[in-house]
């Protein structure tokens, strides 16, 4: 009883969204008029929600890593860092804590290795094609 009504529900949710992709139509190219300026205008727009100069895949991955991972990641390791640390101090001497908080702080290390390596290596990446290619990195 209970596999019919999942069957049923999700049957159901099938067409309804199949009747609402048929009835979704985009403005065509010839259709760029507008009418009225500002707040009152009669035209739909999508701003772009990122800073501008995003337009390219490339930008927003950059800005993506630059302003986000890397900042949320450096805070992490900090933290990391700092309860390695306590844990260190909390192990008084215990051979089995005092190796337990030895394997965090080499996980930690490794773990805030990568983080600066990868974005290292991205920009040596992109340095060395700009190079080969003779355009610009936008690093």
């Amino acid at each position: 009883m209970m596999k019919k009504t999942i069957l049923a529900s999700a049957f159901s949710f099938l067409i309804i969204l199949s009747f609402g992709v048929a009835t979704v139509y985009a403005q065509g190219e010839g259709d760029n008029t507008c009418e009225g300026e500002g707040q009152n205008s009669n035209c739909t727009s999508l701003p772009n929600p990122l800073k501008s100069g995003t337009d390219n895949l490339f930008v927003l991955l950059k800005t993506i890593i630059n302003d986000i991972l890397l900042p949320i990641g450096a805070v992490l390791a900090v933290m990391a860092f700092i309860f390695v640390g306590f844990k260190y101090v909390m192990a008084q001497g215990k051979p089995a804590e005092l190796e337990k908080a030895h394997k965090a702080l080499l996980y930690t290390a490794v773990g805030t290795g990568v983080l600066l390596g990868s974005w290292m290596l991205a920009t040596v990446v992109c340095k060395t094609i700009a190079q080969v290619t003779g355009g610009t990195c936008p690093i």
